[in-house]
């Protein structure tokens, strides 16, 4: 339930939030690393639009049009998320991106989202520069990354995020891989998760994604690769040199030079989170 809004209405300022047990404390520790929202917090839920909702899980976003029990919470500490990251072996994700015999290239998430897959590459050691456009949803992550680190969960220091335009950045990129989700369409058959519904609707899914793909092709980034529904067509029409392909999903890889050790090294000075 966003309020006011600026930098072309997709830097929401004011949101509501609903702290029914006034954790005033935690609430205002976790809240001063999301530097990029503002929230007004009260007790009573709001009867209609989006909304935080602030419990000793920590962050959640809820939509008085579902049910009151449904909630966008990311947990890397717990649940489905965090066994898949504990599991991880021989990925399609990781293949993809280039992780064999040692080699951990650094990576540019151009399109961070709720932290699924970066949190599997930086766990195997890839140190992941991570950019999400959506102040919501990258203030989801946010908070998800600031639990897992009070619970000294050890990937959680190659992480680094911040809510911009990755466009903004991308020019700066100098090698390692840039990692582009260009998520699902809205028509797609199946029923879109709660997650989904939300990105959607604040904006989560790029415009133009194609937008991206010439950015990073354009960029000094050893390679890029791109995750698609496997039967989609290639994003901006780029035809990929090969392609890793898993159940639901396929990657697009479009390699630019050899990856290399020095392909291994953390973005640095891109973002300030």
């Amino acid at each position: 339930m966003p309020g006011a809004s600026s930098r072309e209405s997709e830097l929401v300022i004011s949101w509501i939030g609903v702290d029914q047990l006034c954790q005033v404390v935690s609430r205002d520790t976790a809240m001063s690393q999301i530097h990029w929202l503002s929230v007004n917090w009260q007790v009573d839920v709001p009867d209609f639009g989006h909304y935080f909702w602030w419990d000793d899980k920590g962050l959640s976003l809820k939509s008085a049009a579902f049910d009151f029990r449904s909630s966008v919470h990311v947990d890397f500490v717990e649940g489905t998320q965090a066994r898949r990251i504990k599991a991880i072996t021989g990925e399609a994700l990781t293949r993809a991106m280039g992780c064999h015999k040692g080699l951990r290239p650094a990576i540019f998430d151009a399109t961070a989202g709720l932290g699924g897959d970066l949190s599997v590459l930086a766990n195997i050691g890839c140190a992941v520069c991570a950019v999400e456009r959506q102040p919501v949803v990258a203030a989801l992550l946010r908070d998800a990354l600031r639990r897992a680190e009070d619970s000294d969960v050890g990937w959680c220091d190659r992480v680094q995020l911040e809510c911009t335009d990755s466009l903004d950045l991308m020019s700066h990129v100098s090698h390692g891989v840039v990692y582009i989700d260009s998520m699902f369409p809205k028509d797609r058959k199946s029923a879109p998760s709660l997650s989904m519904q939300v990105l959607h609707t604040l904006g989560g899914i790029a415009e133009k994604p194609e937008r991206l793909i010439d950015a990073a092709l354009d960029s000094g980034a050893a390679r890029v690769v791109v995750k698609r529904p496997i039967k989609a067509d290639f994003l901006g029409g780029r035809v990929p040199s090969s392609q890793v392909t898993g159940k639901t999903v396929r990657f697009d890889l479009y390699p630019r030079r050899k990856l290399t050790d020095e392909d291994a090294h953390p973005h640095q000075g891109l973002i300030n989170g």
